[in-house]
């Protein structure tokens, strides 16, 4: 609610007294700040040796090693055991990058588990199934 009160008050504040001369819309005058925009890595940026999945649910938390290079197509996924607290984690058995820098997941039979794109401010946020809450950080450490 903060968040809603805080925006909606800066752009009140910042509206232009209402004239028919100024016909510039709130739209056009929305735009995201760099601060925002630059804060997703370009496409081919190096990946993160290592990495930690994160199941916003209940909390899972496992680190394994960073994505592979797109060309190296389906691999053994190294999920550790403090993954196994998460229902999709559990079942994933494979994993791959694809050439726009997506992530896929996939059981041991090869259906697809969950799906992940470049996050802002996370590297990958899922996107498949609709209901997954997992994000991928870098790990530290």
């Amino acid at each position: 609610m903060a968040l809603g009160v805080g925006f909606v008050g800066t752009l009140l504040a910042n509206l232009p007294a209402r004239s028919d001369a100024n016909a510039e819309s709130l739209v056009s005058m929305m735009r995201p700040s760099e601060e925002i925009t630059g804060s997703i890595a370009p496409a081919g940026a190096h990946p993160a040796a290592a990495i930690r999945l994160i199941d916003l649910r209940n909390g899972a938390s496992c680190k394994m090693a960073g994505p592979a290079d797109p060309s190296a197509g389906f691999r053994r996924a190294p999920l550790g055991p403090e993954c196994a607290a998460s229902p999709e984690l559990a079942r994933v058995a494979y994993w791959k990058t694809t050439g726009d820098g997506s992530l896929v997941m996939a059981d041991g039979g090869g259906a697809t588990v969950l799906e992940f794109i470049p996050g802002d401010g996370v590297l990958y946020e899922s996107v498949y199934p609709s209901n997954a809450l997992i994000t991928i950080v870098p790990a530290r450490g």
